[in-house]
């Protein structure tokens, strides 16, 4: 009897050590196939071409009445703000997934500062958002205007700083910390030249094929409003052709954020 008893025992014990063993075989396996996933999905990811999409000065209103239009193909886009201080408009663009970058606090020429407007307008407010919760890691000069200095002392407090007026490819690398140009889309600019939409959209297309057939390549593009035919904005139409023929391409929309993490 207690032979009979010892052998069942063993046996159970045997059983459970089988199971044990087939658990912990198919939870390897499983933490194989999940890291492995995620490793494809981050080689996918740094593969990836994409844009990086901004509005530049500050019309919380205008600018949040889009916020679903981003939902609804999957946009996050950069803000970069003329403020002194966050305010309600930046913490809910944060929440939808969008960065805000930071453009002085009044629109003054960098290149114009003294030392004393630098600490007024650049370093004080970056100071003010962080101790309310917001660290500012991309800046765009106002109007464009920039130096090599300027540029030496905005890296030395930004991983970003975005230019303007010109269109350039850069690989993901420059964008972590660097200095990149930016393509405005505002009407302003072309209506100058009387660009028809025809014209509009070829100058989108021949981008986005450039940065379909390029790994790992980023444009940026910029705007200050939405609005059909006002002169600083870009027409919501418009915006949805890019968003459009982004998605036929493949192309992803990165904040200036997101590419400084890779």
């Amino acid at each position: 009897m207690v032979f009979t008893v010892d052998f069942l025992l063993n046996e159970r014990r045997t059983k459970m050590r089988k199971k044990i063993i087939l658990c912990v075989g198919v939870l390897l396996m499983l933490a194989a196939f999940v890291l492995g996933g995620m490793k494809l999905l981050r080689v996918k990811e740094a593969r990836q071409s994409g844009i990086c999409l901004a509005f530049d000065d500050y019309y919380p209103d205008n600018w949040e009445s889009y916020f679903d239009l981003f939902d609804e193909y999957g946009v996050n886009v950069t803000f970069f703000v003329t403020l002194y201080e966050p305010t309600d408009f930046c913490y809910k663009a944060i929440d939808r997934g969008h960065e805000i970058g930071f453009h002085t606090a009044g629109h003054v020429p960098v290149p114009e500062m003294s030392e004393e407007q630098l600490k007024e307008q650049i370093l004080d407010p970056m100071e003010r958002f962080k101790e309310q919760g917001i660290e500012l890691t991309s800046f765009a000069y106002p109007g464009g205007a920039r130096n090599e200095d300027t540029d030496k002392f905005l890296l030395e407090h930004f991983n970003l700083v975005r230019c303007a007026y010109k269109y350039q490819v850069n690989g993901k690398d420059v964008l972590r910390h660097g200095v990149v140009e930016s393509m405005p889309i505002d009407f302003h600019y072309y209506s100058l030249k009387e660009e028809s939409e025809e014209a509009f959209k070829n100058r989108i297309d021949s981008m986005m094929e450039e940065l379909s057939n390029n790994v790992g390549a980023v444009a940026s593009i910029y705007s200050h409003g939405i609005d059909d035919g006002a002169e600083w904005c870009v027409s919501e139409k418009r915006l949805r052709y890019i968003f459009e023929k982004a998605d036929e391409y493949g192309l992803k929309f990165y904040t200036f954020k997101e590419l400084q993490k890779d």
